[in-house]
């Protein structure tokens, strides 16, 4: 499965399982790709296989057009995900991803499709609050990339780097354009359980705007503050570990 739309393009999975009991999709942040969750593999419980959504125009994907249409990037990511939920499988965002992760959930729910045992958003305000009044992709230049480097998650490396942030702005440019323009789908709120992940540093997300996920969801709500900043995957990775070894204990069916 080579072709570009087929899981094996779609998704890093640094840890093969050969019979997954689990698997957990995950949704990075604007600018980043499957990369940005490796330092859980590691940490999460035998049997669960890590699948992390590489867009196009990053690491293996490089010289693939970005997409930057929100219907295009959320149609193509569900498209490759269907073969992926052939079992028990959860869905996680982490800041920006977080959209895309809980717009998926909304499809799959809509459509009749297989349900996740459970969805996890970090560091992203709960949809009835989400206000975006100027837009990140329309800023100019240094102002952009000041407000991302502020946020942290990216590279020293690509910050001091000229050609790599000429080529890292497209991208966020054209991620920031899906995330900012998505229009979350009409319908009922979730039937899946759902927790949140918050920091208490996190200067941009407060715990009130974390806490209006609880609205979404009919099923169980549970909110986890972290003694972290915004950019907290380097801390989630044992609570996220500790949420699927309870899952697992609880029995997840295919």
């Amino acid at each position: 499965m080579n072709g570009a739309g087929t899981p094996t393009r779609w998704f890093a999975r640094p840890r093969k399982v050969p019979d997954p009991a689990l698997r957990l999709v995950c949704f990075p942040h604007v600018g980043a790709g499957g990369a940005a969750f490796n330092e859980w593999t590691e940490l999460l419980p035998a049997g669960v296989e890590l699948c992390a959504v590489r867009f196009p125009g990053r690491e293996n994907r490089l010289h693939e057009p970005l997409l930057d249409d929100p219907g295009q990037a959320v149609d193509a990511v569900l498209t490759a995900l269907l073969p992926l939920l052939d079992r028990p499988f959860v869905l996680l965002g982490h800041c920006s991803g977080s959209v895309l992760a809980y717009e998926c959930a909304r499809r799959l729910q809509l459509s009749g499709g297989p349900a996740p045992a459970l969805v996890v958003v970090s560091s992203a305000e709960g949809p009835s609050v989400r206000d975006i009044p100027d837009p990140l992709h329309l800023l100019p230049r240094d102002e952009l990339l000041a407000r991302v480097a502020d946020y942290g998650g990216t590279a020293r490396q690509v910050l001091a780097d000229p050609d790599l942030m000429a080529m890292f702005e497209r991208v966020l440019r054209a991620d920031y354009r899906v995330v900012e323009r998505l229009r979350y789908s009409p319908g009922p709120a979730l039937t899946a359980p759902l927790t949140v992940i918050g920091g208490r540093q996190d200067r941009f997300v407060s715990e009130q705007a974390l806490r209006a996920w609880a609205g979404e969801t009919t099923a169980a709500f549970s909110l986890h503050m972290l003694d972290a900043p915004h950019y907290l995957l380097r801390h989630a990775g044992a609570a996220v570990a500790a949420l699927l070894q309870d899952l697992l204990h609880a029995g997840v069916r295919r």
